[in-house]
C-alpha cells in the first residue's frame, strides 16, 4: 500500500523543506469561512495529515475535520491525523449537570469524520502511554517525557525528578529518583466571600539536589509555578521545569523563570521560544 505524508500550512516547519507534493492549501474567505484543497493525489492511498490544532483551536478544529473528509470521500484507503497538541481534551468528566463532554464529542467528530487513527501527545485525559478507543476513535498516545527527561539529565548529575501532581505522575514513575506532589484544597475566605484554593505540599527531601519539575502541559503555569515555589523554599539547589505542551497564557513563561525557574523547556507540539523537543523525534518508523 502506498504511502502520503501530508502537511497543513500551521505544521510546514515540521519538514525542512515540504514540497508542494505535501501541502495541503488552507485559505479563508472573507466572511472568515475555511477553504481546504487537496493538490496531491491520495486516491487508494494510506494517508497521514499533520496538522496543528493550537492556537485557534475552534477554527483549526474544522479545518481538519475538512480535510479528513474530503481525504475519505476522495478515496483515501486509511486516513491518519497526527495532532501534536489535542485540544478540548480537558473536559473528561461531568462536574455540573448539562455540561458538554468535549473531549468525547470532538473524538467523535473526527471518526466520523473519517479519521481511522488519531496520533497525539501525552493526551490530558489519557493519563498514559498506549493505544485506546474513546469516543469510537483509535488514539495513539505517545508520551514525551522520555526526550524531556534526556534533555535535562545531559546537563545535570542525579536530579530529583518531580510531577507537580498525580495526574501527571505517569510521566516521572519510571525514574529512579522521583516524587510526586500531593495537591491540598484549602477553604479560604475573604470578607463574605468563601472560595477554594488549591496549594502543592511537597513529602520529600530536595534541600541542595537538582530539581526537574515535568507536566503535561504548562497553560496559565498556576499549578507549576507553586511546584517551583515550594521546591524553592525548601532549599533546591535548581529548579528547571519540563511540559509536552506550552501554551504559555498569562505571561506564565516569564512568570516562571521570574519565580526562579532555571530553565523551562517544551515540545514543539505548539511553537514557542521554549521549544526544545521536536515530536516527530519519537514518532520512530510511524511516518
Amino acid at each position: 500500500m502506498e504511502h502520503l505524508l501530508l502537511l497543513t500550512p500551521n505544521s510546514y516547519d515540521f519538514m525542512s523543506k515540504p514540497t508542494s507534493r505535501s501541502k495541503i492549501i488552507i485559505k479563508q474567505f472573507p466572511d472568515g469561512e475555511n477553504y481546504v484543497r487537496i493538490p496531491a493525489q491520495f486516491h487508494g492511498k494510506a494517508v497521514t495529515v499533520i496538522h496543528r490544532c493550537y492556537p485557534g483551536q475552534d477554527r483549526s478544529l474544522i479545518q481538519l475535520l475538512l480535510i479528513l473528509r474530503t481525504l475519505k470521500e476522495g478515496g483515501a484507503s486509511r486516513v491518519r491525523a497526527i495532532v501534536p497538541y489535542l485540544p478540548y481534551a480537558r473536559q473528561d468528566k461531568l462536574f455540573l449537570k448539562g455540561e458538554a463532554l468535549s473531549s468525547k464529542i470532538i473524538c467523535n467528530l473526527l471518526v466520523k469524520s473519517g479519521c481511522d487513527e488519531l496520533i497525539t501527545f501525552d493526551c490530558h485525559f489519557l493519563k498514559k502511554e498506549g493505544t485506546f478507543n474513546y469516543g469510537g476513535l483509535r488514539i495513539r498516545n505517545i508520551s514525551l517525557s522520555k526526550k524531556i527527561l534526556s534533555h535535562f539529565k545531559k546537563r545535570l548529575y542525579s536530579p530529583k525528578i518531580i510531577s507537580p501532581d498525580e495526574g501527571a505522575s505517569y510521566l516521572v514513575a519510571k525514574e529512579a529518583d522521583w516524587g510526586v506532589m500531593q495537591k491540598m484544597r484549602g477553604t479560604y475566605s475573604k470578607g463574605k466571600t468563601i472560595y477554594r484554593k488549591p496549594k502543592v505540599e511537597v513529602r520529600f527531601d530536595v534541600k541542595g539536589k537538582d530539581v526537574v519539575i515535568i507536566d503535561d502541559m504548562i497553560s496559565t503555569g498556576s499549578t507549576m509555578l507553586k511546584a517551583v515555589a515550594a521546591c524553592k523554599k525548601l532549599g533546591a539547589n535548581s529548579i528547571r521545569c519540563g511540559a509536552s505542551h506550552g501554551l504559555f497564557l498569562h505571561g506564565s513563561l516569564k512568570r516562571l523563570k521570574r519565580a526562579g525557574a532555571k530553565e523551562v523547556i517544551v515540545s514543539n507540539s505548539i511553537k514557542s521560544t521554549a521549544s526544545k523537543i521536536n515530536i516527530l523525534d519519537s514518532l520512530g518508523g510511524m511516518l
